[in-house]
């Protein structure tokens, strides 16, 4: 009986993927969620991966970045153009349609992580602050170059993209992100990524090549975002420099530190929510009021939730299935376990008040 107990207790997100999916996609075939909400379920998983892309940066190798909207339009832009300019003469059936687009998503995730890679050399030698102004004016760089390129449409922005993207299609991509994340989390370039984080001296006491590691994770950033990007392009089928201004990086940052730093299911978490609340908030006709009320929950989750709502803590097959032990538990601070914790006290006031 502990055996299988051990086993559903680890498990469980497995099964729940496949449940997770084939609810999803029922939901959307038969009407039950309207095409509105579908846009807006699509466009949070969006952000979600994006999200998980600059958790790579800020929460597992400790740096500070405000550029991954440059990344995502490179993304953007680069795929859209190609299945728009380049592979528009051969995209005349479903099938070519859709193998045609994920070459396309790969070759803008390949330009961004150059791109990446471009920038990563000179400035990730700064630490702090100094990184952090690098990248966001690199970020805006980027968004004015899109408005002088006669390809990218210029300032009017690239229209009449297929619109490709599609439940399946992102679903399937984010899963794969989250487990090729989790891998690379895992191997000794992630573990260098974690030891920069925790004492960047002692890393380079080591003999970790800070540098080195701090780039290989801004490349691996950057092509995340860059395939982001593709399903962003492909799914509103218009793109203007605009949608990718330091505001956008500003609201990946939030969802990421609301969500939880550190961990890739509370940033992808994060995104859900926070791209989701807003638009339930439009139900009540608030209007303007729902910004406000937005701004105040944030407010409220930093002061009580430093951490995030969910802290550190990581779907069961982004942990291979291990459970947590308590003292994880508790390091990852998610408001799940706290109100387990706090159930569990006052149960036991509860049971020492009997026993007195």
């Amino acid at each position: 009986m502990k055996k299988i107990k051990t086993f559903w207790s680890c498990y469980v997100s497995y099964f729940m993927i496949v449940i997770l999916f084939v609810t999803l996609f029922l939901c959307f075939r038969t009407g039950v969620i309207n095409t509105y909400w579908q846009n807006v379920l699509m466009l949070a998983g969006i952000n979600g991966i994006v999200a998980m892309s600059l958790n790579l940066i800020n929460g597992i190798t400790g740096q500070y970045s405000l550029g991954q909207a440059g990344f995502m339009s490179v993304g953007a832009y680069v795929a859209a153009m190609f299945t728009k300019l380049v592979f528009a003469p051969v995209m005349t059936n479903a099938f070519m349609n859709y193998l045609l687009l994920l070459v396309a998503l790969v070759a803008g995730g390949l330009v961004a992580a150059f791109i990446g890679l471009l920038i990563g050399i000179p400035s990730l030698r700064l630490r702090g602050d100094y990184l952090t102004i690098i990248t966001l004016g690199f970020g805006e760089i980027i968004r004015v170059a899109w408005r002088v390129i006669p390809a990218s449409g210029g300032a009017k922005g690239l229209n009449s993209i297929n619109k490709l993207s599609n439940m399946p299609l992102i679903f399937i991509t984010i899963i794969v992100i989250m487990f090729l994340l989790r891998n690379f989390t895992s191997s000794n370039y992630g573990r260098s990524c974690i030891s920069v984080r925790e004492n960047e001296l002692a890393a380079e006491t080591m003999g970790i090549n800070t540098t080195k590691t701090k780039v290989i994770a801004f490349v691996c950033s950057a092509f995340v975002a860059g395939i982001a990007g593709g399903l962003y392009a492909h799914l509103q089928a218009f793109l203007n420099p605009e949608n990718f201004s330091s505001l956008k990086s500003t609201d990946l940052l939030l969802y990421l530190y609301a969500g939880g730093v550190g961990s890739y299911s509370s940033a992808f978490l994060g995104a859900m929510i926070f791209t989701l609340f807003p638009e339930f908030l439009r139900i009540f006709n608030l209007g303007e009021w729902r910004l406000v009320i937005y701004s105040l929950c944030l407010i409220l989750i930093m002061i009580n939730r430093p951490k995030g709502i969910f802290g550190r803590h990581e779907f069961g097959f982004m942990r291979y299935g291990r459970p947590e032990n308590p003292y994880q538990k508790l390091d990852n601070a998610g408001i799940i376990s706290v109100f387990v914790r706090r159930i569990r006290e006052r149960a036991g006031q509860k049971s020492g008040g009997r026993a007195l």
